[in-house]
């Protein structure tokens, strides 16, 4: 399994994620490529994971993200967004290997992400990040959570 980042076939990258998902990204890819960096797994040259990496704040942020994530934007935190695992390729534990990699290409760069589904948070603390923010809203909540080199 080969990590790398994706420049040129980003679309194959798109492609893979859920719709509502690529409705987001794509239009805005544009306004993002110079600011960040779509990483990818790839099992015989076919992407069986992969995320972004924002060096700015991502698209459509919530008022919590803007609220509290701004913090980390600005001491240099990296954003990772839409990381998501190939439907078939689930259960063999490639979002943490992509995780693990990305830390290993940048041992030193913190990241800060969103999640708005708590069963996710024990994914991210298993792979070193720490919840360090919930919101308050009941109907829709976010947890933003930091993992520190």
């Amino acid at each position: 399994m080969e990590f790398q980042e994706i420049r040129s076939n980003y679309q194959d990258f798109f492609n893979m994620l859920p719709m509502d998902w690529q409705e987001i990204i794509s239009p805005l890819w544009k306004f993002y490529a110079d600011t960040a960096n779509i990483y990818a797994l790839l099992d015989n040259n076919m992407i069986v994971a992969g995320g972004i990496v924002f060096k700015t704040t991502p698209p459509n942020r919530t008022d919590f993200e803007i609220l509290i994530g701004d913090r980390y934007s600005s001491k240099g935190y990296h954003y990772i967004g839409f990381l998501y695992v190939d439907l078939d390729r689930r259960n063999e534990a490639l979002g943490s290997r992509w995780l693990s990699a990305l830390k290993i290409q940048f041992p030193t760069q913190g990241y800060w992400l969103t999640i708005e589904e708590e069963a996710l948070k024990h994914f991210y603390i298993k792979n070193g990040f720490e919840v360090v923010q919930q919101s308050e809203d009941v109907d829709a909540p976010e947890w933003i959570l930091v993992y520190n080199p």
